[in-house]
């Protein structure tokens, strides 16, 4: 039966069992390359001049200050990290161009090769030099390179030598630079502290400024004094002013100035307060026996009247003398802020003053110290210059190797022979990449997704079983494929002409009429009708007839010389055959072949050029899609494969014809039984085209 259409991610998977099976076919290919590389391999071993190594071990302490203390210049400290730009500098002076040179006029290079007249003598040695840090210590190997091995320990152990001299001298000298700055800088500090004692005695000298250490100067103790006054003197005139315009709203608004707070305390307003209350609950009384006009009357109005008055002038006394304390208040006020002002003054320049003093002072401490730490220093200098100490060993000497470290015959052998096989592998992936054919049958079912009906070899005539084998296996797949008991109709077609599709179509008819059962074969191919010619028929009148002259089909049908077998040739080449093909008639046609026979072949043209045979396919009941092994382009195959599905058709397989004979012992494993096989399959086979 024929398989799904592909899903999206189906086409990108690899078949690692194919590419395996690539690989194993074309072993004596791989094999052939790596043997190539092998002997390349030994070849470029052998061709090489040893080399030998030998290396020289030293120890490289961590850097000590330049201003150092005799402690320092005996023992050091710190680790690899804290100064891993020290061993990186170090590592670069060991492999410099200078220590080269030295090298080079210490041993007497110069007059031997390849030294002899280069320019560059130091950087040449240098090529034959490496550092190599031993991890986790300050530990690092010297490392030469050079064809004798006893010139490269030599050379190892001088360029130690040389490095630990060099450092050495470079200490000893960075240490009497240092000892003769601050020799330079001693005097100028001792001259500059003595000229600032001066200027700080004579500031004393001058200076009227007198401030106990730790106390405060008085003129800071007069301003806090007269700042708490001045706080004072503000809130009583701020209470006084708020009373004051009391008193104007209450004149504004017509009322007694007796709720002012300052009249309703009053002792004598309050004592006039009670003299009021007291006529005015007489004069009550009174008016409830009297009249107005009873002299009694009169005389406790006259005086509640005169009790008023001098209430009233109570009041405007207190006012009175209210803004005559504010008045008191507010110059009171402004003579100390002008006394703070005055005080001031006296503190900024009693502080600029003390600043200048202080700054005198801290100048000459300054000075005095500075002398001190110099003059301490050049002493240490003085004794750790005079100690030769360095921080640089040798701990262990090159000697001459005993074997030599280039070249590695077994390595480059073995990579030769692995750069053999991955060109081997490589040519034949690439070959199988750029032929791009379909050369195998399981090709079939991993690139076009489609099941293998029959695998039909290229075989001479004395093996023709195996060719008629093929053929049964498409027949036996057709009678499966079989979806009633009614007449099949099974379109023919490839993808490029000569391919052998109607070569498949003529066997495929015989084996099946052998079987008894009636066949027709129908050529459709009307642009290069090669029907007729296989079954030894006149292509004319055949099927186009039936359509232009209107011939009935029983005059077109021929019967064969295979008995069961009836075929309908092409008949006259029409112009314009898919207009023919996409006639109505063409299917009523195909329905009166299916209802007189069981099996009705269509022959058609290829799909690469032409769309005839996506028009029969629409028609047949199944496809049989033929691909030639090894011919025709696997992508333009599977675009054919795409458009009969377009089309609607269902197509049963592939058959891959002209299998080369290399492949015949994958795909038929019996042997050829020429007594015991039926004559009518024996003679059915006709060989594919070649």
């Amino acid at each position: 039966m024929a398989t799904a259409a592909p899903t999206a991610g189906a086409t990108s998977d690899v078949d690692v069992r194919f590419y395996l099976g690539l690989v194993w076919r074309a072993r004596a290919l791989i094999a052939t390359a790596a043997a190539v590389g092998l002997l390349v391999g030994l070849l470029a071993g052998f061709a090489q001049t040893p080399e030998y190594r030998a290396s020289a071990m030293l120890q490289i302490e961590p850097p000590t200050p330049t201003f150092l203390t005799v402690t320092d210049a005996l023992v050091g400290g710190g680790n690899y990290w804290q100064h891993a730009d020290f061993y990186n500098t170090q590592f670069k002076v060991l492999t410099s161009k200078s220590v080269g040179e030295k090298v080079v006029e210490r041993l007497k290079l110069s007059d031997q090769p390849p030294f002899q007249g280069h320019p560059d003598p130091g950087s040449l040695l240098m090529t034959h030099v490496s550092v190599d840090p031993v991890p986790d210590s300050r530990l690092v190997n010297v490392v030469v390179t050079h064809r004798d091995p006893k010139e490269a320990a030599l050379w190892a152990n001088t360029v130690g030598e040389v490095y630990i001299e060099q450092s050495l001298n470079t200490r000893v000298e960075s240490a009497r630079k240092a000892y003769e700055w601050l020799q330079e800088r001693l005097a100028v500090t001792q001259k500059s502290m003595r000229e600032a004692q001066d200027r700080l005695f004579k500031s004393y000298q001058s200076q009227d400024l007198f401030v106990p250490e730790g106390s405060v100067s008085a003129v800071t103790s007069s301003i806090t004094k007269l700042g708490d006054d001045l706080v004072e003197v503000q809130g009583r005139r701020i209470a006084r002013e708020a009373a004051l315009k009391q008193i104007e709203q209450a004149r504004a608004s017509r009322q007694s100035l007796e709720t002012v707070p300052q009249v309703a305390v009053d002792s004598l307003a309050l004592s006039l307060s009670g003299q009021l209350a007291t006529l005015q609950l007489d004069l009550s009384r009174l008016k409830e026996k009297f009249k107005d006009a009873h002299p009694e009357v009169q005389k406790v109005q006259a005086q509640i009247e005169q009790v008023r008055k001098a209430l009233d002038e109570r009041a405007r006394q207190i006012v009175a003398g209210l803004e005559a304390e504010l008045q008191q208040l507010r110059k009171q006020e402004a003579d100390i802020r002008s006394a703070i002002d005055a005080q001031k003054a006296q503190a900024s320049r009693d502080s600029r003053k003390g600043a200048e003093l202080e700054a005198l002072r801290k100048e000459s401490e300054s000075s005095k110290n500075l002398y001190e730490v110099l003059l301490q220093k050049l002493n240490e200098t003085d004794i750790a210059a005079s100690i030769r100490n360095n921080n640089v060993s040798m701990v262990e000497r090159a000697a001459p190797p005993h074997a030599p470290v280039r070249p590695r015959k077994a390595q480059l052998a073995v990579l030769g022979l692995l750069a053999g096989l991955a060109l081997g592998i490589a040519l034949v992936l690439g070959r199988d990449w750029f032929d791009n054919t379909i050369k195998d049958p399981e090709e079939i079912e991993r690139y076009l997704h489609l099941d293998l009906l029959a695998a039909v070899p290229r075989f001479g005539e004395a093996d023709r079983h195996f060719a008629t084998e093929a053929y049964q296996n498409l027949r036996t797949a057709l009678i499966f494929a079989r979806r009633d008991d009614a007449g099949q109709v099974v379109l023919v077609t490839g993808t490029a002409p000569q391919e052998g599709k109607t070569t498949t179509l003529v066997n495929l008819a015989q084996l099946l009429a052998a079987s008894g059962e009636p066949v027709v074969v129908v050529d459709c191919d009307l642009r290069r009708a090669q029907l007729h010619g296989r079954l030894g028929l006149p292509r004319e009148p055949g099927l186009t007839d039936h359509f232009v002259q209107h011939l009935p089909l029983d005059s077109l049908l021929r019967p064969t010389g295979v008995p069961h077998l009836t075929a309908l040739p092409a008949g006259a080449l029409p112009p314009n055959p898919p207009a023919l093909l996409a006639r109505k008639g063409m299917q009523e046609l195909l329905d009166d072949l299916r209802r007189r026979f069981a099996w009705v072949l269509v022959d058609s043209p290829p799909m690469a050029s032409v769309t005839d045979a996506q028009l029969l396919a629409r028609l047949c009941d199944t496809t049989v899609f033929v691909v030639q092994h090894n011919a025709v382009d696997k992508r333009l195959v599977k675009r054919s494969v795409g458009a009969l599905r377009k089309a609607g058709a269902h197509v049963l397989g592939v058959v891959l014809n002209a299998l080369p004979e290399i492949a015949r012992s994958d795909y038929y494993y019996y042997s050829y039984r020429p007594a015991a096989e039926p004559a009518a399959e024996s003679s059915a086979a006709t060989l594919p085209r070649k």
